[in-house]
């Protein structure tokens, strides 16, 4: 069982301290589908432009409402603002490395062709929110080589090796225009308007967890009846907005647990629980343990 959980912030927004720093916003993540929270990272989208590659297993990769049986070889790109998710498949493992690097690494100055076309065109127009490249697809094998070269880059870090790393994020860049985006039809895709209202839905639920959140506080931050909002929280996060929102409660009261040595009673008060009863109840059932259970046998981990 993982003990993972992406550290969300407001609006949904994955927060990733590597962002900030401007002078080279870029990272590489090793991941293991199994080290996160129920063998899954929640549905989330941030800023930065990011590519995974499947180094090993397979797990079931979602962007917006599209979903992928991603395996060993393959790649996806979701651009900045899309809404992806993951999850094991049938419990088996997945290794992969992500790729993850603000838009303006590449760009260079202000209105330089490097903005006003190549990222005016993959990033800002909305044509392509995301790209699935198949290991098998010759098609493909662009981008995923390049994938593969660039985190041998970045693993070794010779001398200068920002320098390779930002050499090949416009390879890549060239392969995702002339391999993909040049390809697209000419009309934008554009999020279609139910991502928009689940993103909705879901900023509400990290934003008011704390509080008595009921469906129809939910439902209305969707602008949707409650029968349509669980319907497309069913559709595109999988679950219902209530088990959502108690999964949730859960993810946030693990670091409590773990780092401040704060009793029972005052996590589960701190996450929105009415009580410590419930919370236990609820703990036990999505862990398989008690909290305290739980505490013992982690406390020692470093969550980071």
């Amino acid at each position: 069982m993982g003990i993972k959980t992406l550290n969300i912030g407001k609006n949904q927004l994955e927060n990733r301290d590597y962002s900030k720093n401007y002078s080279f916003p870029f990272r590489i993540g090793y991941e293991d589908i199994s080290n996160y929270l129920g063998s899954t990272f929640k549905c989330h989208w941030h800023p930065e432009l990011e590519f995974t590659y499947i180094l090993s297993g397979s797990m079931i990769y979602q962007a917006n409402n599209n979903q992928y049986l991603v395996k060993e070889g393959d790649g996806m790109f979701v651009n900045q603002n899309c809404l992806h998710s993951g999850t094991s498949c049938g419990n088996l493992n997945c290794e992969y490395f992500a790729i993850t690097f603000l838009p303006i690494l590449i760009s260079g100055h202000k209105n330089s062709i490097f903005e006003s076309k190549y990222i005016t065109e993959l990033v800002i127009s909305e044509r392509m929110l995301f790209a699935y490249f198949n290991a098998s697809d010759n098609k493909s094998k662009h981008i995923n080589s390049t994938l593969f070269e660039l985190e041998k880059i970045h693993r070794k870090k010779v001398d200068g090796y920002e320098l390779l790393v930002e050499s090949k994020l416009f390879e890549l860049l060239f392969y995702l225009y002339q391999d993909v985006y040049c390809k697209l039809p000419n009309k934008p895709l554009k999020q279609n308007k139910n991502i928009i209202q689940i993103k909705s839905g879901l900023d509400y639920i990290h934003t008011h967890y704390k509080g008595n959140i009921s469906l129809e506080d939910i439902s209305s931050s969707c602008n949707l009846s409650k029968s349509s909002c669980c319907r497309l929280f069913q559709k595109i996060v999988h679950e219902t907005p209530f088990n959502y929102l108690l999964n949730y409660r859960i993810e946030k009261s693990i670091p409590y647990l773990l780092n401040n040595g704060m009793n029972i009673t005052e996590v589960a008060a701190l996450v929105g629980f009415s009580s410590s009863s419930y919370f236990t109840e609820i703990f036990h059932r999505l862990l398989g343990m008690t909290p305290s259970e739980y505490k013992k046998k982690y406390s020692s981990l470093n969550l980071h």
